[in-house]
């Protein structure tokens, strides 16, 4: 156990002794069912008027939006008041935006950082002044977090990848990847899972770029597909790739099948018009996530420990199930093929 979370413990050990709520200090909390507060927690840390930051790389795709929706809708239900702030890409207004939260006295900080290196002197900061950060897609450069919360991101990458091939079922296709460049892990599993399944399937990649705008992501999409007269199918590893890569499919007529992931509002448009090259999406449960962010910050004021990952599943979107699947993923949202 670190010294950071040692240090938790100790200071929740009275809390314990009050509540009687004391949970085993050798089993760490894996899952976001596991974070989940029990009544009894739940009052004591609404009694506590604790302020959580928020900290969000953006706020331009749908499991980003959705992903603050969720986080602000459980600290309205848990009497915790949230900073929420998007850093728009850019890693030096993030540092920013996590200096002042630590400046401010916040109780804990979560965290999708822009850049898993710069973040790190700012997250020495919050183990200066006993912060706990909590942080979605991978463990910064230095400092220390309670735990990294992530989506099966390999597994989903897989999946979506697998199915596209299947569709194809062609001996050495040709396929492209658009992606983002993050230097995080969540996103190597990505690509990753995305490499494993074209190889497994013999098929062959012509080109692997990436960029955070989505019209230049759609220049890209555009360029590969005029330069490739036999690419047989192209996976975007995050929404605005997706979107992008749907976009310029269109445009060519041809038929060249499509798999990502991240499920947004888009791709089910997509898959609910019968209209659609995409064959498979795979889809992080961005509201599921938002939620154990508040909790897992609240486990450990609470003194709980959690483990070093946390894994949240995801869900694979196709034309037979998107129905299900977008009740799941967005629960109570409207339907995009609705409007």
């Amino acid at each position: 156990m670190s010294v950071f979370r040692s240090r938790l413990l100790a200071g929740a050990a009275i809390v314990f002794a009050f509540t009687g709520l004391a949970q085993a200090q050798d089993a760490c909390l894996g899952t976001a069912d596991a974070l989940k507060l029990t009544p009894e927690q739940a009052a004591d840390i609404k009694g506590r008027n604790l302020t959580f930051g928020f900290l969000t790389n953006n706020i331009a795709d749908d499991f980003s939006r959705t992903l603050v929706l969720g986080g602000e809708t459980f600290a309205a239900e848990a009497g915790v008041k949230l900073i929420v702030n998007s850093a728009d890409f850019d890693a030096n207004k993030q540092l920013s935006q996590f200096d002042a939260l630590v400046q401010q006295g916040v109780n804990g900080i979560f965290l999708t950082a822009v850049d898993g290196a710069s973040i790190g002197q700012a997250v020495l900061r919050a183990n200066e002044a006993n912060i706990p950060v909590f942080v979605v897609g991978g463990k910064p450069a230095r400092g220390e977090v309670i735990s990294v919360m992530n989506a099966a991101s390999y597994q989903g990458s897989f999946d979506a990848t697998k199915a596209m091939m299947d569709a194809i079922n062609t001996p050495n296709a040709q396929i492209a990847i658009l992606g983002i460049p993050f230097a995080l892990q969540t996103i190597r599993d990505r690509e990753k899972g995305v490499l494993d399944a074209i190889g497994a399937a013999g098929g062959q990649v012509i080109s692997m770029q990436s960029d955070f705008s989505q019209d230049k992501l759609l220049e890209l999409a555009t360029n590969v597909i005029q330069a490739n007269p036999d690419l047989k199918g192209i996976v975007g590893t995050w929404s605005l790739a997706v979107n992008a890569v749907t976009e310029a499919v269109r445009q060519s007529g041809r038929d060249i099948k499509i798999a990502g992931y991240d499920s947004e509002a888009p791709g089910y448009k997509e898959l609910a018009s019968g209209q659609t090259q995409i064959v498979a999406l795979s889809g992080q449960q961005a509201s599921v996530q938002g939620r154990a962010a508040i909790e897992g910050l609240a486990q450990a004021i609470l003194g709980a420990d959690l483990c070093d990952e946390i894994i949240t599943p995801n869900l694979l979107v196709n034309a037979s199930n998107y129905k299900e699947m977008w009740a799941t993923q967005y629960p109570g949202a409207k339907a995009p093929w609705e409007n």
